[in-house]
């Protein structure tokens, strides 16, 4: 990002904060690039863990029969359904932690980023000018 800045060293501010804020915006992105995958897991884990549970409560309810009902078969379909939703929860629980972990750190990165941009373009093209030209006014 910063080497966008300094190739337009020699154009004008407009220009190289341009630059800079191209770089900036695919730097962005190919941070993001895998959090979008690692959030979707954490949020649809829990689901595939009730989507596991309704298939064993399916189970617990086709062990009933006429004559009476399968212990064991009534045994197998709590433990699918209990599985199932363990195994959602043990999964969800971390890739959130993940995602919220990296999606911290990314906004980080790309606050850093615009701070060190800023500073090189007013280094550079010396002090910022507010709208009418004129160097901003200490509030």
């Amino acid at each position: 990002m910063l080497a966008a800045g300094l190739r337009n060293v020699k154009s004008s501010r407009y220009v190289m904060k341009e630059a800079i804020e191209e770089a900036g915006r695919a730097a962005a992105h190919d941070l993001d690039r895998f959090l979008t995958t690692l959030g979707t897991i954490a949020s649809i884990a829990p689901l595939m863990g009730l989507f596991g549970t309704v298939i064993g409560m399916i189970e617990i309810f086709g062990s009933q029969s006429p004559s009476g009902t399968n212990p064991q078969q009534l045994a197998y379909g709590i433990s699918v359904a209990l599985y199932n939703t363990g195994f959602g929860i043990a999964i969800s629980i971390p890739a959130m932690i993940f995602y919220r972990h990296y999606r911290n750190k990314v906004d980080g990165f790309v606050v850093q980023m615009e701070q060190a941009a800023a500073r090189l373009v007013d280094i550079v093209h010396g002090e910022r000018l507010d709208g009418a030209g004129q160097p901003p006014r200490a509030a």
